[in-house]
């Protein structure tokens, strides 16, 4: 087989999530034909998609070793250094240097300094970038993650701040600023700045919407409502999702579902769909069990025998020493790993991970019957288990998980490592089908998880969840999603 046609096999392995087929084929091709550094750098990237980063950083050395001073081999091997949890910043500085304008290399450089425990220096190479080119919207969103995991939430939007300062009537920044704000939970900082947008730019729906999604959730629904009504009809999922969050705050289950159905089958339709179970349960329709209590869509297994609690967990400690807090997540008094955990080259971690695809394959195997209208059995199940994303969360004295669900995932799965010895009650249990508090719905949650080292609790990635705090003590997860197969019906 010709280089050009590898190439083309292995771009539409990466795009099809077929890696493992490709993979083989340019396994034997090397075989056949010796080492050929485009070869191995493409073999690379597909043992990268496969998690097999070991393997793939061998082969990206070679690559490199054969055509020093590729740029794009230097940034690949820094980025799959970094995710196997290698040192990396040095070889991103290196890839930088051979091709000061790339974007990704830049990204990957502040990652790595953070992981390093250089977080100050990823700051101040973001706000240098962001100075010169403040329309760089991953940019601002990296610099407020990086602000947050850091400990210092109240830089988040610093430089977005800067860059209207520049461009006051730039629309984009204003949102993105807003956005982020409002993933952080800052709803009364949110409602004061969107006001001036609007102030200065008029009745952009998109302001609107912020503004009364934020007073909303400040308990002002009079004045959120009137802003709804001025923004008009949903015209994306965000929209429409915090359309929906007021109704249900009122009490107003139709009125909710009048908004969510069209959304159920367009593009963002599982960040709907956990709202639509919250009003089939408050209408007391039977769609409510069909969406999320036929038997094998929640399980658990007792998995402690396969796994070795004591290494897992000094592993996870380790990592843990240099993590933080994310600004959009569910965890309270604790902390949560930082990039893909099943990516990572740990003895350990790896022969975790393996256990992991084999349970969610045995799960997948033994879901309901196929159903098109159905969020999670309506997709096909002939694929390999894949991971859309997978981290640790430890939680001590009273650490909890707000309600909350994983839009981007098929099946969420969570894995206990540790446990406190003097747990009482339903302290630490996981909780399923629990509405978000803020709501302030009467919907009692559904099934409580019990927490034990070694056990695997799975439920839809649509399912709404949370834990009760523990009152001291340590509480270490590994919690991962496994990722909506591609397109296709269930075979």
């Amino acid at each position: 087989m010709a280089l050009e046609a590898l190439h083309t096999v292995t771009l539409e392995a990466l795009a099809n999530q077929d890696e493992a087929g490709a993979e083989r084929k340019l396994g034997l091709w090397l075989a056949a034909n010796g080492p050929n550094p485009a070869v191995l750098h493409w073999r690379a990237l597909l043992l990268r998609g496969l998690d097999r980063h070991g393997e793939a950083i061998v082969l990206l050395r070679d690559a490199l070793a054969r055509v020093p001073g590729d740029a794009e081999l230097v940034r690949n091997l820094a980025q799959v250094s970094l995710e196997a949890g290698l040192p990396s910043d040095d070889l991103f500085e290196q890839a930088l240097q051979l091709d000061p304008a790339s974007v990704p290399t830049r990204r990957g450089l502040v990652s790595a300094y953070f992981a390093a425990g250089k977080g100050a220096q990823g700051l101040a190479l973001l706000e240098a970038a962001l100075a010169a080119n403040p329309g760089w919207h991953d940019g601002h969103a990296q610099y407020a993650q990086l602000a947050t995991l850091t400990g210092q939430p109240q830089r988040a939007v610093d430089t977005l701040l800067a860059a209207i300062e520049r461009f006051p009537d730039r629309l984009e920044l204003r949102a993105q600023m807003l956005g982020l704000l409002l993933l952080a939970g800052d709803h009364a900082r949110v409602a004061d700045l969107a006001e001036a947008a609007i102030a200065r730019l008029g009745d952009v729906p998109l302001l609107l919407v912020d503004r009364a999604a934020a007073l909303d959730e400040l308990g002002h629904g009079d004045a959120a409502a009137a802003l709804f009504a001025r923004a008009g009809e949903p015209a994306d999922v965000g929209h429409a999702t915090w359309l929906i969050r007021h109704h249900l705050r009122r009490g107003d289950a139709k009125a909710a579902l009048a908004v969510a159905e069209p959304w159920l089958t367009r593009d963002g339709a599982t960040q709907i769909w956990p709202y639509v179970s919250l009003v089939w349960r408050m209408l007391g329709d039977d769609h409510a069990e069909w969406l999320e209590r036929q038997d094998g869509l929640i399980a658990t297994a007792e998995l402690g025998d396969q796994v070795d609690l004591a290494a897992l967990g000094r592993s996870l400690r380790r990592i843990h020493a240099g993590s933080g807090r994310f600004i959009d997540q569910s965890v309270r008094g604790g902390t949560q790993t930082d990039g893909p955990l099943f990516s990572r080259i740990e003895p350990e971690i790896v022969a975790f991970r393996k256990v992991m695809a084999d349970a969610m394959a045995q799960h997948a195997a033994a879901l309901p019957a196929h159903d098109a209208f159905h969020p999670q059995l309506a997709l096909r199940r002939d694929r390999a288990v894949r991971f859309a994303g997978s981290w640790s969360v430890r939680l001590e004295d009273q650490g909890f998980h707000t309600s909350h669900h994983h839009p981007m995932g098929w099946f969420s799965a969570v894995f206990y490592v540790a446990v406190p010895d003097t747990l009482a009650g339903d302290e630490g249990q996981l909780v399923l089908g629990a509405p978000p508090a803020e709501l302030g719905l009467d919907l009692a949650p559904f099934q409580k998880v019990a927490p034990r080292p070694g056990r695997l609790a799975i439920f839809p990635s649509t399912m709404w969840h949370a834990t009760f705090p523990i009152s001291a003590g340590e509480r270490m997860t590994i919690a991962f999603d496994t990722a909506r197969p591609t397109s296709g019906d269930i075979r």
